[in-house]
């Protein structure tokens, strides 16, 4: 480094510094951390990590790196950011003078140094985890290439044009997604005849995949692959932040100027990829969003990879090189439904293999699937094989096993399949690489995703949770523990967050607490505080009060916690507090904090608040909240208001609220209006604001119209009205629902509803009704068709047919159809509402279960089971389920304790082990100064 990068370097360490201190002596924390975090809101709003600024202020100034012109605008942020917390001003014309005088003699890296080989060198495709080919006899004397004539299809033409930009000096990422050997790591091969010499791979593994990218993100030279096998053991690490960092090094990368030009190339399958890009859940304002980085760097840059040969000239294409290769003829003449590159693979071999096996090596096979569900692996040990085996044997079975059963398991699951790798393989190192400690194995990718779809809705018996916690590394254990959470498996999930949080792994303390408030068991969560704070750990003041305000007994004490933390300037609690207040029916002091804590823009919604006032049964408070969300000027929550109004008897007073909405233009009041006259048995009056709605622009409004005819016995109008819904609406449901009428245009509806379902489904409307019937009796024969029929046209037909099974008794089948997930967020709600008006309890709770144990269990079945359990009056049976969760055969579980060892319940301790004053803490009786009660010291 050079004086002008010194002095960047020495006046920006110096200036970090000065923050640091001030921070301390304010009692603020402070980490880089906190200062990325900082940085991403306003006013600065800049992504700029952690490890991009130890890049730039290492401890060793020569090692430093000195930023990029395309990093000067994310630099001058960072100066801001660090003046303001020291306590300065910046200087802006000082800072970009040192910034230019820097950059302007910057080192720029070269290939020498830069991580990776020259791409001429990769000649062996295995090498970089394209899957070997079946086996086959030459048809002359000649062998055999490496791997079968590739195919070129639609996705290779896009895929090549990515590659030719960057050889042409643009940066490019592209990740194909697809299922398990649909060809993906074969066309990014495939890809690497169009590079020039001059460009290196670079293929990061050692020590693991995630680490190994992060220790040489900053090194990437110009005219570098990076070749990201398998994406999601890269930006999928959900124990820790390692793949939001990797994905951050990433779009750097992309996009700086000084490593042009850079070609990431990547696969994933496609459940990895919905869990990356999901978005989080906008009512959770408490979730973290664990994916932003690798959402970001995914945007526009997934390229699909179909999973069979559908297109005739690809097909054709298959047949004139089969002719030279025995592999693809066989391909050709045997492969199911066009999967040719599965076949390539072995997956039929493998999968007859797996379905034939002894039973413990079939147990082996199953114990390594549904460790894969759990998140481990992909590399499992041995021993966390055999000692889960014995869950997935019968008695029987168990006691017929030889001596070494094991060994002889292990070697028939690891036997190689028509030349392809086994069920289990063991995982080598290759020359130069760290070899494990111990052995290793790996699942076949065909079987892994074969096995999710098997064997999803089991939940993994008790043997696999237990050789889990015993036999992986505890870097491992939180993602099992919050496997285990979302299972409902509460008696596991504790005891491996108690394992973690007894070696000091705060997260897993404050989780541990969290989930324990959640069950109701505030006394235990507050008692592992305690032990924490006896122990010297930092007490996270915001979880105690979190804690004690996720329940209503708690209410007090929360509240005191909420005035400790306010009272230090922390407005972040703000929103929890309104919350507290509303569940105890505060309602006014909650309006009060909820005006203080906008000022503060920390705000909370209204509308969450009166939904949860609604399904507690709070009438008059979710009133309340509803009238406060519709005079911010949301008319959506109008119909809460009028709801809450009827159900407290005051209907007249509804429908003037609505009215007075509807006369001043308000287009959804306009439809609500008449939503309301019809249920008041005023059909006539509905229909006029139905069409004042219909003719404001309201495409529901329409269908709604419609219906208020064929109620006063007007179908010609009827009729009309349904076809503008569909016609000028674009309804899709008017001209089903015209069905209803009997002799109502028939021919029409039957006509778009075949032509809808036939093009992309392959199946006659008219069929489906008595096709979900023969899917209750297990009758349907025809593979070709979908699981279910689709949801755009059978969600009605659906929920009328079950309906019809459940009254006749015939409930087995009936659940088969229940599993049809259709893209509806109602979907589970309507379920659990039918369930429960046939007095079908059992089943719903154990259809909770089901789902919780699915693959992956998105969703708080738990929690459903709970409150249905709840509603119905089994309190006894909900508090028990609530305390205590489930076991994986389904039982719910024995009572079991969650106290910390020898550890006394004394909330008040924990406030010792804070700094606040003892004034602070002090709870007045009066409210002099119109302020809540219980906030003045």
């Amino acid at each position: 480094m050079n004086d002008q990068g010194r002095a960047f370097y020495d006046q920006l360490r110096a200036l970090e510094k000065r923050a640091e201190a001030s921070c301390r002596r304010a009692g603020q924390p402070y980490s880089r951390r906190e200062t990325e975090q900082a940085l991403r809101a306003a006013p600065y709003r800049v992504e700029l990590s952690g490890q991009r600024i130890s890049d730039w202020l290492s401890d060793d100034p020569e090692a430093a790196k000195i930023p990029s012109p395309a990093s000067s605008e994310k630099v001058w942020a960072l100066v801001r950011l660090w003046s303001r917390w020291a306590g300065e001003e910046p200087r802006e014309r000082h800072w970009r003078t040192l910034m230019d005088r820097a950059q302007s003699v910057r080192t720029h890296r070269t290939v020498s140094t830069s991580p990776g080989r020259p791409v001429a060198l990769f000649t062996d495709p295995f090498a970089l985890e394209v899957h070997k080919a079946i086996e086959a006899e030459p048809t002359q004397a000649e062998t055999l290439p490496l791997l079968p004539a590739y195919i070129p299809r639609a996705h290779d033409a896009r895929l090549r044009a990515i590659v030719t930009e960057a050889v042409g000096g643009a940066s490019r990422a592209v990740v194909l997604v697809g299922g398990s050997a649909t060809g993906k790591t074969r066309a990014c091969w495939e890809t690497l005849g169009l590079l020039p010499d001059n460009w290196r791979l670079w293929h990061p593994i050692d020590p693991s995949r995630p680490e190994a990218a992060l220790a040489e993100m900053q090194e990437i030279g110009p005219r570098t692959v990076v070749w990201l096998n398998e994406a999601q053991h890269y930006l999928l690490t959900p124990a820790s932040d390692v793949g939001e960092r990797v994905a951050a090094g990433l779009r750097e990368v992309l996009r700086d100027p000084d490593g042009e030009p850079v070609l990431v190339l990547g696969t994933i399958w496609p459940e990895y990829l919905a869990t990356l890009t999901a978005q989080p859940d906008p009512k959770d304002k408490k979730k973290e969003d664990p994916h932003a980085q690798a959402r970001a760097l995914l945007a526009d840059r997934v390229l699909p990879v179909p999973a069979a040969f559908t297109d005739p000239s690809d097909v054709d294409a298959l047949h004139a090189a089969a002719a030279a290769d025995p592999r693809l003829a066989s391909a050709a003449e045997r492969a199911a439904e066009g999967h040719i590159t599965q076949y390539l693979a072995g997956g039929p071999a493998l999968l007859e293999h797996y379905d034939t096996a002894p039973a413990a090596a079939r147990a082996l096979i199953d114990v390594a699937i549904d460790a894969r569900r759990l998140g481990l692996g992909p590399a499992l040990p041995p021993a966390l094989l055999e000692a889960a085996a014995g869950g997935y044997l019968t008695d029987t079975q168990w006691s017929l096993l030889s001596d070494d059963w094991f060994e002889e398991a292990l070697a028939f699951a690891a036997r190689p399949v028509r030349g392809a790798r086994g069920a289990l393989t063991r995982v080598r190192s290759r020359h130069g690489e760290a070899s494990p400690a111990h052995p290793r194995y790996r699942l076949a990718d065909y079987l892994e995703e074969h096995g999710r779809r098997a064997r999803a809705g089991l939940c993994p018996p008790i043997a696999l949770w237990t050789a889990s916690a015993d036999h992986t590394p505890s870097s491992e254990h939180t993602e099992l523990a919050e496997m285990a959470q979302r299972h409902g498996l509460r008696r596991i999930s504790f005891g491996l967050y108690r394992d973690l949080a007894a070696d000091g792994d705060t997260r897993a303390l404050d989780t541990l607490v969290e989930f324990l408030s959640v069950m109701g068991r505030t006394d235990e969560a507050l008692a592992w505080y305690h032990y924490a704070a006896e122990a010297g750990h930092t007490v996270d003041v915001r979880a105690i009060a979190r804690t004690l305000g996720i329940v209503l007994d708690g209410g007090d004490e929360a509240l005191l916690w909420h005035q400790l933390l306010v009272s230090e300037g922390d407005t972040s609690v703000l929103p929890d507090l309104v919350r507290l207040l509303a569940r105890l029916s505060r309602t006014d002091e909650a309006l009060t904090w909820s005006r203080r804590a906008a000022e503060a823009e920390a705000l909370v919604d209204p509308g969450e608040l009166a939904e949860q006032a609604t399904i507690e049964g709070r009438t008059e408070d979710a009133l309340v909240w509803y009238r406060c969300k519709a005079e911010s000027g949301d008319s959506t929550a109008l119909r809460g208001v009028a709801v809450m109004l009827v159900r407290l008897g005051r209907s007249e007073e509804a429908l003037d609220v609505l009215l007075q909405h509807a006369q001043a233009g308000d287009v959804f009041a306009m439809g609500e209006a008449g939503w309301l006259l019809a249920e008041l048995g005023r059909p006539g009056d509905a229909l006029t604001w139905y069409r004042r709605a219909a003719e404001e622009g309201d495409g529901f409004a329409y269908r709604c119209v419609a219906r208020m005819l064929t109620r006063l016995g007007r179908a010609e109008e009827a009729r009309s009205w349904y076809r503008r819904a569909a016609n000028e609406a674009g309804d899709p449901y008017a001209l089903q629902e015209v069905r209803q009428l009997q002799g109502l245009v028939p021919h029409e509806w039957k006509a778009v509803w075949k032509e809808q379902l036939r093009v992309p489904y392959g199946l006659e409307g008219d069929e489906a009704v008595p096709w979900l019937l023969a899917t209750e009796r297990g009758t349907h024969a025809s593979p070709q068709k979908p699981a279910f029929p689709p949801f755009p046209v059978g969600y009605d037909d659906l929920l009328r047919v079950m309906t019809g099974l459940v009254r006749e008794g015939r409930n087995g089948g009936t659940f088969s159809v229940l599993n049809w997930p259709p893209d509806d967020p109602n979907w589970p709600d309507q379920i659990l509402r039918l369930l429960r008006e046939h007095g079908l309890i059992d089943r719903a709770v154990a259809w909770c279960q089901a789902k919780a144990a699915a693959d992956p269990p998105y969703g708080d079945w738990y929690r459903a089971a709970h409150l249905l359990l709840k509603v119905v009056g089994r309190t006894d049976e909900a508090q028990h389920l609530r305390r205590y969760g489930w076991e994986p055969d389904g039982n719910v579980s024995h009572p079991w304790e969650a106290l910390p060892p020898e550890t006394p319940i004394r909330s008040e301790t924990l406030r010792r082990h804070h700094r606040a004053s003892k004034a602070t803490r002090k709870k007045p009786a009066s409210d002099e100064a119109g302020e809540p009660a219980w906030w003045r010291p």
